[in-house]
């Protein structure tokens, strides 16, 4: 019994040491936890304080946004390097100044004479090459008054860029065989010091046309200002006229005044062949000459008109000109002045009219078919002014072609 009370001591004594162990370590794990859950309340809390907070900072998330607006902008400022290359295209709008575009621009005849008519004030040997075959197309260089002004107008080119100008020859191609007289006369009438060479040069590119080649550097042939003026001079006047409106140089203007000779003057009442020649049948180029004077004082006016600067020119030329030249040059003078330019040209029609009647009525003269063409193309360059074109700077060459047909002061 006592041993059975021993064990039963002892058990309950281990029990009671037992117990305030499991008390302490419930004590310690209590806190612990409840610290534990005091340190995770707030960190539970935090995240919904987080967002609850971030309505509020929801600004950050429209800057996000900001954000991504300024590259745009930085997109749109990249482009601007293309739509600031469009502005290139923009110069062509300075007419005068864009090669590339001038070609473009020759979309009619009125418009290529209206470039060449102010090469002076704007002036682009670059663009001359495809004014060239813009002559071409439009089929100026297939007529003779046109192509002779078209000649001198390149030549004139050619003779005032001695840097640029043999570089302009080789653009002027390809041209058909016919037309490349133009060329050839173009290089020659320049009075550039080097024509020959530049001649020979670009021969190999017109192979048929060597005999005319030939002819100018042998001597054959005259120059710009060695132009006869009496027989069939009409052309050598429509080359430099276009000689002058390339240069605005006063030696083709002063040349063009020596066939005032054979104009009529504003006293005469009437136009005797006798105050140029003694004898009908002993000059057969009578009516050329005519045609040739009446061409030159009419468009000396007519220019003037439109170039006032010529006008200090004749008055100059008139003091030291002889009485045959600086008499009919002060008819001029005073048609300009006034801008009566018309009066010259029925003067000088009236002048054509007569020659014609007179040819005919000379059995020694040529015949009626012959003169019927000469009268035709004088009267297509002294009637132009009929177009009604006066802001065309070459009434002759515009109006020649069309009147030469239409024409017959014969009939």
């Amino acid at each position: 019994m006592r041993t059975l009370a021993f064990i039963l001591l002892a058990s309950f004594g281990v029990v009671a040491a037992a117990f305030p162990c499991a008390a302490q370590s419930d004590a310690t794990t209590g806190p612990q936890s409840v610290t534990v859950a005091k340190q995770a309340a707030p960190e539970r809390l935090a995240p919904p304080q987080a967002q609850a907070s971030s309505p509020p900072i929801q600004v950050l998330t429209t800057k996000p946004t900001s954000v991504p607006v300024s590259p745009p902008r930085h997109e749109a400022y990249a482009p601007p390097a293309q739509p600031y290359a469009p502005p290139q295209p923009q110069p062509p709008a300075s007419y005068p100044g864009q090669p590339v575009e001038q070609q473009g621009s020759f979309t009619t005849a009125e418009r290529l004479m209206d470039w060449i008519t102010n090469y002076r004030k704007h002036p682009n040997p670059s663009s001359v090459p495809a004014a060239v075959h813009a002559m071409e197309d439009f089929g100026l260089l297939r007529d003779e008054e046109k192509a002779w002004f078209c000649t001198g107008f390149i030549a004139g080119v050619l003779g005032s860029n001695p840097k640029d100008g043999p570089a302009l020859i080789p653009r002027m191609f390809p041209l058909p065989d016919k037309e490349q007289a133009v060329i050839i006369r173009a290089i020659v009438y320049s009075g550039r010091p080097d024509w020959r060479e530049l001649l020979e040069k670009n021969s190999a590119r017109m192979p048929l046309r060597r005999p005319l080649i030939d002819d100018f550097l042998q001597g054959k042939r005259p120059t710009l200002m060695e132009l006869p003026l009496v027989d069939g001079g009409t052309p050598g006047i429509y080359a430099l006229w276009g000689y002058y409106v390339a240069t605005g140089q006063h030696e083709p203007v002063v040349r063009i005044m020596q066939a005032l000779q054979w104009s009529r003057n504003k006293d005469d009442h009437s136009f005797s062949l006798k105050k140029i020649f003694s004898g009908w049948g002993g000059d057969s180029s009578a009516v050329d000459k005519i045609t040739t004077g009446g061409t030159a004082k009419w468009t000396l006016a007519s220019y003037a008109e439109r170039d006032r600067d010529l006008l200090n020119l004749y008055r100059s030329e008139a003091e030291r000109q002889p009485e045959a030249i600086a008499k009919p040059l002060k008819d001029v003078i005073a048609a300009a002045e006034a801008f009566e330019s018309e009066t010259i040209r029925k003067d000088q029609f009236g002048a054509i009219e007569d020659a014609q009647k007179q040819q005919m009525s000379n059995e020694a003269g040529m015949s009626k078919g012959a003169t019927a063409g000469s009268i035709a193309i004088a009267t297509g360059c002294v009637a132009a002014t009929a177009l009604g074109q006066p802001e065309i700077a070459i009434p002759c060459v515009i109006g020649g072609a069309l009147y030469t047909g239409a024409v017959k002061l014969s009939h």
